[in-house]
């Protein structure tokens, strides 16, 4: 069952957020030992710091203003479909329902929330995104948030870009939106040839690049709470923590065999260990014995 958060909550954090003001957010993401949200209202391409957030931009036009729904037709649009989001109001005060969620979200995410709502992301972000849209709403201005999502999502932050759209009438009809995470451990693996993976403390995969999601037959996006052993098929004892490994000075080294096809095929595995936000995890990278 989503967890609802309090209506008049909701309600005073967009009153100061269409304001202008952040205290607010601010003392709600510090309660969850997390730094406060950036919010920019009407940003610029200086703002965005990123090339599909400027390319988002660019397609809104100059202004920060409000858009016909249909441009979520355009090519501008259509172009970023992969890292964008179509969120529409709900049936409940304050809930709004994600009509499109793109597809590189939900892989970095690992969950897609396609026909879900904010609600179901739960706790203080849930809040979060739920006052900033009725923000967006009241203000019908573009508007850019930097926000850092709870430990266990494998992202230091998450920028995104809000567009409110309006039907021919001047009723809000939906919001078009971009987002992109920050992650320098993930864009570093993701160029590696070799298979790669990084896993919690508990042996589940927070992400593994695209030699790994190949070599496994797996699809790019790892359900949350996927096992290591669950994702490669094979029998992997993992040291007894990530700090112990650490602390061992070494990596753990390992031979498996897989099958692939009708082949047997042996693979080495070397088992490291790094801290990404203060969170512990292991690293893990596999490779045919012949390569």
């Amino acid at each position: 069952m989503t967890d609802v958060p309090e209506a008049q909550l909701v309600e005073d954090l967009a009153t100061d957020l269409a304001q202008g003001k952040s205290d607010t957010a601010g003392k709600l993401f510090a309660a969850h030992d997390a730094p406060a949200p950036l919010i920019v209202w009407r940003p610029t391409l200086a703002d965005a710091q990123h090339p599909i957030l400027r390319s988002f931009l660019r397609g809104c036009g100059e202004g920060g203003g409000p858009l016909p729904v249909s441009w979520l037709d355009s090519e501008a649009f259509g172009a970023l479909g992969d890292w964008a989001m179509v969120v529409a109001p709900g049936n409940e005060p304050g809930d709004y329902v994600y009509r499109h969620y793109g597809s590189k979200i939900a892989e970095v995410y690992q969950t897609d929330m396609t026909g879900r709502s904010v609600f179901d992301i739960g706790g203080h972000v849930a809040v979060f995104f739920s006052a900033l849209y009725h923000a967006v709403e009241r203000r019908r201005e573009q508007v850019m948030s930097v926000h850092e999502p709870p430990r266990q999502v494998f992202v230091r932050a998450w920028r995104r870009i809000i567009q409110p759209l309006l039907h021919e009438s001047g009723e809000l009809a939906c919001f078009a939106a971009v987002n992109m995470p920050d992650n320098d451990l993930r864009a570093g693996l993701e160029v590696l040839p070799e298979a790669a993976m990084v896993v919690s403390m508990d042996g589940n995969v927070c992400y593994a690049n695209r030699p790994a999601c190949l070599l496994f037959g797996q699809p790019r996006s790892p359900l949350a709470g996927m096992s290591v052993q669950a994702f490669t098929g094979l029998d992997i004892e993992l040291p007894k923590s990530p700090e112990k490994l650490i602390l061992e000075g070494g990596p753990r080294h390992l031979r498996r065999v897989m099958a692939r096809g009708s082949l047997l095929v042996p693979v080495n595995m070397t088992i490291g260990a790094t801290y990404y936000r203060d969170m512990p995890l292991y690293v893990i990278s596999v490779r045919s014995s012949g390569t």
